[in-house]
């Protein structure tokens, strides 16, 4: 239609993926789409079957700058919108059905992590989410409309907020955030639903200093409310939550770096490390609230206690060497038997998943009789990679400039890499420069309808007289 203003974006990848070196990654709360973010800005959401498939959908824009967190949008779990955040203050809401940007702000800082929460406001709920990041307040947010509400400051020691987490107490009404500053130093703050976007800066209700700096990750158990788990690059320990005692420790080997964890089970975490590997431990019986030796170890000399068990490790078998550090991270779900799911993202694009193995009490005390000189490893249950889907096509997918790299019509296999590209929209131009030095320029409209409507892309079908064309 001629006042139709939408315009439908096309791309052509052609035979080579797009790159997609994951910085972030998560999955929904039906465990029906995982989602990574890359540092160059385009969110993935690819489809998680049933039978543990996955698969690439669609590939989102709105962010210049690489994304540093993603976060479902809310508590509930019927509801698919996820929030992102980049280096560069950019927040995106998303709906994952459709791929459709709904909102979109820029809030000053580098954000590192967001937090859904729900809170009661007079008769209903209404759904905010938490962001922190380098800078020393934690901003509280409307998760519809992503207008900032309030902040919550620090007045004693302000610092970066490394690591935090949310917590409701059993019989309260009241949200409970403990954050970690890279400093070390614990803070908590009490919401009570009567918050609003006129409040002033909040304080803080406690800081006292806890030692654990450039804390990774801080979880609190879900299954008992009880204990929390911090995450160090130098060690993870397991502290009560209601006094902050500390009730075990353990440190990394020579080599490794712990990159973050959480609870499986309340007596099980798991920790991950940079190197994108997965260790399982069951902790020892005085950081389990339900065993009579809870907190028997407090006070003891380090060392004189049981120690965590460790009795899986869950690592890639590929050695494919990565550009950077991959990412990892956790989540339970209602889907089915209530699956516990492993997710690694690194930046080859892969997504990578364990679903978490099914250990009883006397399976892990044959376990603890054996000896071995390798721990138990356990491979993914599920990966993919774009590279993947772009190998299993045939056609391959058509590209731009696919045909500027041909040396000849003859010999289709014989290329010169395309090394540099400008398109110039005023004169409809697309500029290429090749590896030999030669310099290529085309009409950008015209060579893109030649790699769509020629070749093995399209198939043709008479209609009576009339013909048409259609890409499958």
């Amino acid at each position: 239609m001629a006042n139709n203003n939408l315009v439908v974006p096309i791309v052509l990848w052609g035979r080579h993926p797009p790159t997609h070196c994951i910085s972030a990654v998560m999955i929904t709360s039906d465990q029906r789409t995982i989602v990574t973010g890359c540092h160059d800005g385009q969110i993935v959401l690819w489809d998680f079957s049933e039978n543990m498939n996955i698969s690439a959908r669609n590939m989102l824009y709105g962010h210049t700058a690489a994304i540093t967190c993603l976060s479902r949008a809310n508590d509930s779990w019927d509801k698919s919108n996820i929030i992102s955040a980049a280096e560069n203050g950019e927040v995106c809401l998303w709906d994952t059905d459709d791929g459709r940007c709904i909102e979109h702000t820029k809030v000053p800082g580098t954000h590192t992590n967001i937090h859904p929460i729900q809170v009661t406001k007079g008769t209903g709920r209404e759904s905010w989410i938490i962001l922190h990041g380098y800078y020393a307040d934690v901003h509280i947010l409307d998760s519809n409309s992503l207008e900032v509400l309030f902040t919550l400051t620090s007045k004693v020691t302000p610092d970066w907020i490394s690591a935090l987490t949310l917590l409701r107490p059993v019989k309260r009404q009241e949200d409970v955030i403990i954050a970690l500053t890279t400093s070390g130093t614990l803070k908590v703050w009490t919401l009570t639903g009567s918050e609003s976007k006129d409040s002033e800066p909040i304080f803080e209700d406690e800081s006292k200093p806890l030692r654990c700096l450039n804390a990774q990750t801080l979880t609190c158990c879900a299954f008992t409310l009880r204990t929390v788990l911090v995450v160090c690059s130098k060690y993870w320990q397991i502290y009560d939550a209601g006094d902050f005692s500390l009730l075990c420790s353990v440190f990394c080997e020579k080599g490794q770096r712990w990159a973050g964890g959480d609870f499986i089970a309340a007596d099980r975490v798991v920790v991950w490390t940079k190197e994108g590997k997965g260790y399982l431990y069951q902790l020892p019986s005085n950081c389990i609230p339900d065993n009579l030796d809870f907190r028997s170890g407090i006070g003891k000399k380090p060392g004189s206690n049981v120690p965590p068990f460790l009795y899986c490790v869950q690592e890639v078998t590929d050695s494919t060497p990565l550009a950077c550090c991959p990412v990892m991270t956790f989540f339970y779900g209602r889907r089915g038997p209530y699956l516990k799911l492993l997710l690694r993202g690194d930046s080859n694009g892969k997504v990578t998943v364990w679903k978490m193995p099914e250990i009883s009490e006397k399976e892990l005390g044959f376990l603890k009789q054996e000896q071995f000189d390798t721990y138990p490893v356990m491979p993914p249950t599920v990966s993919s990679s774009l590279r993947d889907l772009w190998n299993s096509l045939d056609p391959k997918p058509p590209g731009i400039i696919d045909q500027l790299s041909l040396k000849s019509l003859k010999d289709p296999e014989d290329l010169l890499a395309v090394t540099a590209s400008i398109y110039l929209p005023m004169q409809g131009r697309l500029v290429c420069g090749r590896e030999d030095g030669s310099i290529v320029i085309v009409p950008a409209t015209q060579t893109a309808i030649v790699q769509l409507l020629q070749g093995q892309h399209t198939a043709r079908r008479e209609i009576g007289r009339a013909s048409c064309r259609e890409r499958v």
